[in-house]
């Protein structure tokens, strides 16, 4: 019955990455692909971490997992929010801080208004 379970949370997670591929193939909007990132990283690591657990039960190699998946959900929306900034200031002709906006060009700028002109 053990093994069962396992087939079924690893098949789940492979089923929900399959299908995010597919979905990030038919859309053409790089914003709109990025969604598709999120459910591999959140659910399908989930999923792997739960059957890691009911194979090993309470033993070092559950909590790594564990830990691995709950890295992966929060990185992932770092990561969508840096590639999302990425993809706009790509697709922006001449993008240009707003006077007063923090945005540091360089570690060691102040802000990008602060210059005299």
């Amino acid at each position: 019955m053990k093994s069962v379970l396992i087939d079924v949370l690893l098949s789940a997670a492979v089923l929900i990455t399959v299908i995010s591929v597919l979905g990030m193939l038919r859309v053409r909007d790089p914003y709109q692909r990025m969604h598709y990132i999120a459910p591999p990283a959140s659910l399908s690591s989930l999923l792997i971490a739960i059957a890691v657990f009911v194979q090993q039960g309470l033993k070092p190699e559950s909590f790594k997992a564990l830990f691995t998946a709950f890295v992966l959900v929060g990185m992932n929306s770092i990561v969508t929010h840096a590639t999302a900034r990425a993809f706009r200031i790509a697709e922006t002709p001449n993008w240009d801080p707003v006077e007063g906006e923090e945005v540091p060009i360089h570690a060691d700028d102040e802000r990008v208004g602060d210059e005299k002109r």
